[in-house]
């Protein structure tokens, strides 16, 4: 998938889980934006290597396993860094809610490459849901279109 199409659906559903569980404020808000920009960034800049000119996904990022702790060490230095620019560390609840939307971000994403030819790595193969290009207009419109629904719903309620 494309990364904008990654972007726009992971922030959607991060918008709509804060949405779900209290009030979004502006600090949530930013928080679930870096996380769905930043750890589909990092999967995508750690996890493609160029072999003869073609990029291809490996298990470092883009493995069932692997996955969700980057999404969880991003959402954990990201808490770290703010508790020391802002003062006392966060409580336990907030620690585990954002963490686990940094492994629900992560998912997003596999599920998303899930969707394409290359799919992603589970133990020793690959799987894929599906077998689309990775540049597929129709797929790549939908899934950013949905994100972006989610988006307005989130702010629309």
């Amino acid at each position: 998938m494309k990364a904008i199409t990654h972007y726009l659906f992971s922030t959607g559903v991060s918008f709509t889980l804060i949405s779900l569980s209290h009030a979004p404020d502006l600090s949530s808000i930013l928080m679930a934006l870096w996380l769905s920009l930043s750890i589909n960034y990092l999967i995508d800049l750690l996890g493609h290597l160029s072999r003869n000119g073609n990029p291809t996904r490996t298990r470092v990022t883009h493995s069932i396993f692997t996955a969700p702790f980057w999404g969880a060490a991003v959402a954990i230095a990201s808490l770290t860094v703010l508790s020391q620019a802002s003062g006392p560390g966060p409580s336990l609840y907030v620690l585990g809610f954002w963490t686990s939307v940094g492994v629900l971000v992560s998912e997003e994403h596999l599920f998303l490459d899930s969707l394409t030819q290359a799919g992603v790595y589970s133990w020793k193969r690959r799987i894929a849901i599906a077998h689309f290009r990775y540049d597929n207009v129709a797929l790549n419109l939908g899934f950013a279109l949905l994100g972006a629904l989610l988006i307005v719903a989130t702010f629309g309620s």
